[in-house]
């Protein structure tokens, strides 16, 4: 069995693409670490985005940044170094979502958990 921590090629995914969004829901679905890779820091890009998004918002508003292009183009560009950010290691939150799933699936840590809590009675 492999090991979901474990770095897999990661496949040449735009994951802002709904086509292969749905493409990776399914091979989630069925359990492919490579997938569950892929879900884990697609949910790291989308909080880092929104960090990013928070972060330029006390900019003083006038001026030629402050136009609905500029605007659009800095969404873009959040968005994008949201999903880089995230692929290239990020906050460690895509780690610490795949150690989940995999103490939810009755791995290791849930086993030791488990018997800590027998043992606590």
């Amino acid at each position: 069995m492999t090991d979901p921590l474990v770095r897999a090629p990661a496949p040449n995914l735009d994951l802002l693409d709904p086509r292969q969004i749905r493409t990776l829901q399914r091979d989630a679905a069925n359990g492919s670490p490579a997938a569950l890779r892929s879900v884990a820091e697609q949910f790291e890009a989308i909080l880092l985005t929104q960090m990013l998004k928070q972060m330029r918002k006390p900019m003083m508003p006038g001026g030629m940044f402050d136009t609905p292009e500029a605007q659009n183009w800095n969404e873009m560009v959040d968005q994008r170094m949201g999903l880089h950010l995230a692929k290239s290691g990020g906050i460690g939150l895509a780690d610490a979502l795949l150690k989940q799933i995999e103490f939810g699936k009755g791995g290791v840590a849930a086993t030791g958990a488990q018997e800590g809590t027998q043992a606590g009675r």
